[in-house]
């Protein structure tokens, strides 16, 4: 205990000095050389929080970005409606204009295009670099590099990739990238066409040297989950810090980050897969910290969400130790356990019986109440009926939402016994942190609306 205490106090001074350099530093430089815009895709309040208790009852001491010195708030509706999804809210980020769901760097019209921050970077002779744990052509990446009246466009923005001219991208692959029917050009041919240096191996991808364009793609589709990441494979603080060695140059450069893989979880009530993205996005802004107290008074680090993603709240029960201990016996991810309901499904015995111990030791449920043990027979016997017969209602979707039955059942039975609830299966309007340092950190305090982040981020921009 002793030991664990010692290493909590070092963790947490090692993490409040780091704040009060970068604090020091803020306004030392009129305006930054170099930017770091870190974007927790679907992170709300309540999901830092949960991953700071949880890393503090395992020893390592809170999480990094919530000690950054300068705190705000914004929202996060689009130019019509109150709840958002990353097309807009990235297109507010990125460019500082307001858009309709669905659309990327265009107006509700979808006549008028944006210029974002990443490409007057560009524009202005600094390097830009994106990562991001989901797919290169998502919605939250291409917000900075790409024009779309529709976000579902995935091969078209993929293309816009490849003839972006930025410098660095890094982190999962490119969706669709033969087209929707698989007939047209490579976009990783595209890419090399285009100049960039495709590297697929982690090997390559953690040894690459600067000097060109880089593609780094760590996956076909978006990284692992980082409670699944297995045998090496790079995480997105891998990415960071590979960036931030391509990127490093006398002019500057401009990063954004994403941890995608956050709203994923949200999404599915995965807590336990949560609270391991949360941590692996906090370990990237590590990177960016470390290089910043080498350049001090020139790095920016700006950390916000795009929207909040689930409904997530916690209960008076949700302490650091309850959390910690519960949600850590999951052993993976609960996509990975829809495979095994698939498995039970093909199984001619189907007994809720049989299938009842599988569930409790992935998920690590133990000693289950009467209430819990129903609820998960009532799920079982929707998951072993084949989905065009399932009697999707409003008590369904209410359960369920569009997932497997019996992993969301068992995901908030355990939510619940962590005192976490979830009260939806999709994104919320609820407003989003931001945490910044270093020179012109001042500028994301307070509250604010979403475009603020875009607007301000051009301001700064050398």
């Amino acid at each position: 205990m002793k030991r664990i205490t010692r290493q909590i106090k070092r963790a947490a001074f090692v993490v409040l000095a780091i704040a009060l350099i970068l604090a020091a530093a803020a306004g030392a430089a009129e305006k930054p050389k170099f930017i770091f815009l870190f974007i927790g895709d679907g992170m709300g309040e309540a999901q830092v929080q949960a991953a700071d208790l949880c890393s503090r009852a395992s020893g390592k001491g809170g999480l990094a970005f919530p000690s950054l010195p300068a705190r705000g708030k914004i929202t996060t509706k689009t130019a019509k409606g109150a709840v958002t999804d990353s097309a807009a809210a990235g297109t507010a980020l990125a460019s500082g204009y307001k858009t309709e769901n669905g659309i990327l760097n265009m107006d509700p019209s979808k006549t008028k295009r944006f210029v974002t921050a990443a490409m007057a970077a560009r524009d202005r002779g600094m390097k830009v670099g994106i990562v991001t744990s989901s797919f290169m052509n998502d919605s939250t990446p291409a917000a900075f590099y790409a024009y779309a009246p529709s976000r579902l466009d995935l091969y078209g923005l993929g293309k816009q990739l490849a003839g972006s001219g930025f410098h660095y991208f890094g982190g999962g692959g490119l969706s669709r990238r033969k087209g929707k029917k698989g007939d047209q050009k490579d976009l990783y041919e595209m890419a090399a066409a285009g100049g960039y240096r495709v590297l697929r191996s982690a090997g390559d991808i953690q040894s690459a040297t600067p000097g060109g364009k880089v593609l780094a793609s760590g996956s076909a589709g978006p990284l692992p989950y980082e409670i699944d990441r297995r045998g090496g494979a790079p995480s997105l603080a891998d990415f960071t810090r590979v960036g931030i060695k391509l990127l490093d140059n006398p002019k500057g450069f401009f990063m954004m980050v994403e941890g995608g893989l956050i709203d994923w979880t949200c999404h599915r009530s995965d807590t336990a897969a949560l609270v391991h993205d949360v941590e692996a996005f906090d370990n990237a802004v590590k990177e960016a910290m470390a290089f910043a107290r080498e350049r001090l008074g020139e790095t920016l680090i700006v950390v916000t969400a795009d929207h909040e993603t689930g409904g997530m709240s916690m209960g008076s029960g949700a302490t650091g130790e309850r959390l910690f201990k519960l949600l850590f016996q999951q052993k993976e991810s609960n996509e990975k356990f829809d495979l095994k309901a698939a498995e039970m499904r093909k199984d001619r015995q189907k007994s809720f019986e049989k299938a009842l111990p599988v569930v409790t030791d992935f998920f690590g449920i133990k000693a289950l109440s009467g209430e819990e043990t129903e609820e998960l027979r009532a799920a079982f016997a929707q998951s072993m009926k084949p989905k065009a017969q399932r009697k999707r209602d409003k008590d369904y979707n209410r359960r369920y939402g569009p997932y497997e039955p019996l992993t969301m059942a068992a995901s908030r039975i355990l939510a619940g016994r962590a005192g976490v609830s979830w009260t939806s299966y999709g994104h919320t309007g609820a407003p989003v942190p931001v945490y910044a340092a270093g020179p012109g950190a001042e500028y994301f305090a307070g509250e604010r609306d979403n475009t603020h982040i875009g607007r301000a981020l051009f301001h700064l921009l050398p």
